[in-house]
């Protein structure tokens, strides 16, 4: 009878071990979403190998494409609890869901959002900027070519069978990063048409083998990116950016004015990590929320990756981590 109560009790204590030690990597554990171009998927692998490696959490990863459904899942934070390198510019949803002020080493450079709080955002250290680009040999060739505003007269190089007349733009490639490439063709009297190809890679590759056959091709390109140290292109220097408070797609683009987004071009984009703020308040985030408030990529450092990665065709995990074993004097001021 001893002997049997006794074995109860170890197998009652060796269940309660379990469930409080199932409970514990629970709490230390989170989801993420792997960014769908490679800049972003770059800052998310240093967060992760870092969160992991020196701060002891399980990070987990799921895909989920960009725009607003991945922020409403991150506020939502049942499935993803935070997502990577959101660019401002594209992130209709932060203007909604953001409440705090966006701090860049130290400065403020964002004070004006006024969401709901649902969602708690970091500069990761990258600064973006885009604009639509041609290749140099183009401007080499039409030396009367000096912008966007002389782009209709040279339409008919830039026209495809597709587009008839009218010229061709590689646009943004994917939706959800909310370019509007075409209303913003539309509205500054580009007679040319956006043409969508739904992955970056693809985008690249479409104008990487227009540059190599010599043919004039316009692009939607940012930066930090692999593709300005492989090709010679120069920007069109669309309209500096002027926001428009009340454009949105629910309005069905209403816009401010002829001189305002989407009229304009991007602003400079201090790009931030976005995160759940009910998870990351609590006490085993402590660490994980510290990390990512003095997290600070460069733009040299991620580039430099991200060749390695989309040219030399090399393994995200091990670039990554060849950069992490090089580089502890950096990421190591941003532990908390």
């Amino acid at each position: 009878m001893n002997l049997f109560k006794n074995t109860i009790v170890a197998s009652l204590l060796s269940f309660f071990l379990v469930i409080a030690s199932f409970s514990q990597a629970s709490a230390d554990r989170l989801t993420r979403a792997v960014a769908d171009w490679t800049g972003g998927m770059v800052t998310c692998e240093v967060a992760e190998q870092i969160l992991e490696q020196e701060l002891g959490y399980k990070i987990d990863s799921i895909v989920f494409p960009s725009g607003t459904g991945l922020w409403e899942a991150v506020a939502d934070g049942s499935d993803i609890q935070f997502a990577c390198e959101s660019w401002p510019s594209y992130a209709e949803a932060d203007e909604v869901m953001v409440n705090q002020k966006l701090i860049y080493n130290g400065e403020v450079v964002k004070d004006d959002y006024n969401g709901d709080g649902s969602v708690e955002v970091y500069t990761t250290g990258i600064i973006g900027s885009s604009d639509y680009f041609v290749p140099k040999y183009f401007v080499d060739a039409n030396p009367g070519f000096k912008g966007w505003e002389d782009l209709n007269d040279y339409k008919d190089q830039f026209a495809t069978a597709e587009t008839g007349a009218k010229g061709r733009l590689i646009g943004c490639p994917v939706p959800g990063w909310n370019c509007h490439d075409q209303k913003r063709l539309d509205l500054l009297g580009i007679d040319f048409v956006a043409d969508e190809l739904g992955t970056e890679v693809a985008a690249l590759a479409e104008a990487s083998a227009a540059y190599e056959r010599g043919e004039a091709f316009l692009l939607y390109f940012f930066t930090p990116h692999w593709f300005q140290g492989a090709y010679e292109m120069v920007p069109v220097n669309l309209p500096a950016n002027v926001p428009c408070e009340t454009f949105n797609e629910a309005n069905n683009f209403t816009v401010c004015g002829p001189d305002k987004w989407p009229a304009t071009g991007w602003a400079k984009d201090y790009t931030i990590n976005y995160m759940n703020p009910a998870v990351f308040a609590k006490p085993e985030m402590a660490a994980a929320k510290g990390f990512f408030k003095k997290m600070n990529l460069d733009n040299a450092d991620q580039a430099a990756m991200i060749n390695e990665i989309d040219k030399n065709g090399r393994d995200i995990v091990e670039v990554v981590q060849e950069w992490k074993d090089n580089n502890s004097d950096k990421w190591s001021t941003w532990l908390p």
